[in-house]
């Protein structure tokens, strides 16, 4: 039974102990996945043992809190409070996210780490999962959508299907107000007690349906998770689309262009199908025309119906015997549909006047990291990459190599030399990738130090490697093209537009200086 909300907002004075004490205890992300190798926590019925076993030091203040907090599981209220500093305790009991009976103390809410914050939601149990008013838990798609969250200094952040808001209190670090608006009620209790926590400023919760309680804001900055799971019951719960097929998460983007300020960013993790017969990308394309916004699609992952349906169902409390029948229902509901796959992954928007551009991504290796900062990037890149005179741009341009590539190459020794055969090229600070490279591009990408316009080093490219100047500079320029798309190359953005303007003047037949001269 999905306990009633009963969460109070702590006092700054209690916030304060709760925070020093977790961070004494070192009750962190770090500290539980090297315990216990999660940083989600798992369901209540299905905890591995080791995990358990993981926990059991009652001498520790930290196994007491990830016991309480991050597995769900009642404790000795004896043994607590020997561990747990003075007042904790009854400042918990009183706030609502613990009880105590019987001698012991029983977790009412999860309080879970992310990054610096901590931040309540409801227990971890798969029987409450399909009630309308459940708010889960942090999930690999919040942590995924997290990880790509643009964090640069902004005015108005909406957190968009907050939940218990974990994108709304990251974003208070560096948002001057932030609002977050979730359709259930008690999701509203667990950001206001969330944003009391973790001391967030100028911070409002609002209920309504997508933008229905937001209507006539504009924002900088919405971070997204919807409902966006596919399924034939399209209920309306936390995590199921509560529209045919993808129709929710059509809606949202269609409505979102309408809530961004000019050069404000719409970030969203979610899924969508691909039809039988019709281009998805195109499908997607369409969501889009004529709202006035760039949109960058990165997709992470390509699922045929059978596959999705049963990963989906497993994650559920559907009983064992009656997996079989469920995950055929599905996949016949999505043979009706002319569903050939489930794409998923992330849609950023970016509100831009002009001649918007439409890209398409794959993402090929896990992000390991933040990297707000290197989306922002990509998105400039594509600016320069899909511009109405993106080639001179290019030319007239300066680019460095990103911080943090490398490049691994495995060598055979012929018996006289040391020969190449395969070369590697990884982006480890960004968007991750890894390319199979060959030394001409590795000779190109050497040449790109932040001070020579491309021009120029296109054209020492091609007297390096011995090609007429035409076919040099043209074939280096598709190659500059794929590395600036892939995030290997990057803008020098001083003085960029007043080259742009100079190309531009030239195009238009003012003599300008040639691309190709020193």
């Amino acid at each position: 039974m999905l306990n009633p909300s009963t969460l109070k907002p702590l006092s700054s004075e209690d916030a304060k102990l709760v925070r020093d004490t977790f961070r004494d205890a070192e009750y962190t992300e770090s500290r539980l996945r090297e315990r216990s190798g999660l940083l989600v926590p798992p369901p209540a019925e299905l905890t591995p043992g080791g995990v358990v076993e993981a926990f059991q030091d009652s001498d520790s203040a930290f196994d007491c809190l990830a016991q309480l907090f991050f597995l769900g599981r009642e404790i000795d209220v004896v043994a607590a409070r020997k561990v747990l500093p003075k007042g904790l305790i009854d400042c918990f009991l009183r706030s609502g996210v613990i009880a105590e009976r019987y001698q012991s103390l029983t977790p009412k809410v999860l309080l879970v780490p992310v990054e610096d914050v901590w931040l309540a939601s409801d227990l971890q149990v798969l029987r409450d999962h399909s009630h309308k008013d459940y708010v889960p838990t942090v999930c690999d798609a919040a942590l995924h959508l997290a990880s790509v969250a643009v964090r640069q200094p902004t005015k108005r952040m909406l957190d968009l299907c907050c939940g218990f808001s974990l994108h709304g209190v990251l974003a208070s670090r560096h948002a001057e107000s932030v609002i977050t608006s979730d359709l259930n009620p008690r999701a509203a209790a667990f950001a206001r007690f969330n944003a009391a926590l973790n001391e967030c400023q100028d911070f409002t919760t609002v209920t309504g349906d997508v933008f229905s309680a937001v209507k006539g804001k504009k924002f900088d900055l919405i971070l997204s998770n919807p409902p966006f799971i596919i399924s034939p019951e399209a209920v309306t719960t936390y995590r199921f689309a509560p529209y045919e097929l993808d129709g929710f998460v059509e809606q949202m983007f269609r409505q979102a262009p309408d809530y961004l300020q000019h050069g404000g960013i719409f970030q969203a993790v979610c899924e969508w199908v691909e039809i039988a017969g019709v281009d998805w990308q195109q499908r997607l394309q369409t969501w889009f025309e004529g709202r006035g916004c760039d949109v960058w699609v990165l997709t992470a992952n390509r699922q045929l119906p059978s596959t999705y349906a049963a990963n989906t169902l497993r994650q559920s409390d559907t009983d064992a015997d009656q997996l079989p029948d469920m995950i055929a229902n599905w996949e016949q509901y999505f043979s009706k549909q002319k569903v050939n796959a489930i794409h998923g992954g992330f849609i950023f928007l970016r509100r831009r006047d002009g001649d918007n551009w439409f890209d398409v991504s794959q993402l090929t290796k896990p992000i390991r990291s933040q990297i707000g900062d290197a989306i922002v990037r990509g998105l400039d890149n594509r600016d320069l990459l899909y511009g109405r005179y993106a080639d001179q741009d290019i030319l007239n341009s300066r680019l460095a190599v990103t911080r943090g590539i490398r490049i691994v190459e495995d060598s055979i020794y012929n018996g006289i030399r040391w020969e190449s055969e395969t070369m590697t090229l990884h982006v480890d600070c960004g968007i991750p990738v890894s390319i199979g490279i060959d030394k001409y591009v590795r000779n190109l990408i050497a040449r790109y130090d932040g001070q020579r316009i491309v021009s120029d080093c296109l054209a020492d490219f091609a007297n390096h490697v011995g090609l007429p100047m035409d076919t040099g500079v043209a074939q280096g320029l598709e190659i500059t093209k794929a590395m600036i798309r892939t995030g290997v190359l990057g803008i020098v953005k001083e003085n960029l537009e007043n080259r742009i303007l100079a190309s531009r003047v030239g195009l238009t037949g003012t003599p300008s200086q040639n691309s190709f001269s020193n």
